[in-house]
């Protein structure tokens, strides 16, 4: 499911607490694995959406997932929390 490359792969941390769709991110280096500990501090403090968040690892070049399962159930069972999907991946291309 989660994409990550396994070569020296540091730390994963995943974010679900609040958020409507879980966020997993990597780090491969020290710098980034020193972000990821100041997020883990900080994630509830800052009340971070699942867009705020990508858009934080975005500008911080970490690498991350949204953990969404597209499968023909999951739309099927909650089109408007597919449809919400799909606008935050276009939201974060922009």
């Amino acid at each position: 499911m989660l994409r990550f490359n396994p070569e020296n792969l540091k730390a994963l941390h995943f974010f679900t607490k609040g958020l409507n769709y879980p966020v997993a991110i990597a780090a491969y280096s020290d710098w980034q694995e020193a972000k990821l500990s100041y997020l883990d501090h900080n994630f509830q403090k800052e009340h971070f959406t699942t867009e705020k968040l990508c858009r934080w690892c975005l500008s911080y070049n970490l690498p991350f997932q949204i953990i969404y399962p597209i499968s023909k159930k999951s739309i099927i069972k909650n089109p408007y929390k597919f449809l919400k999907f799909f606008q935050l991946k276009h939201n974060l291309t922009k």
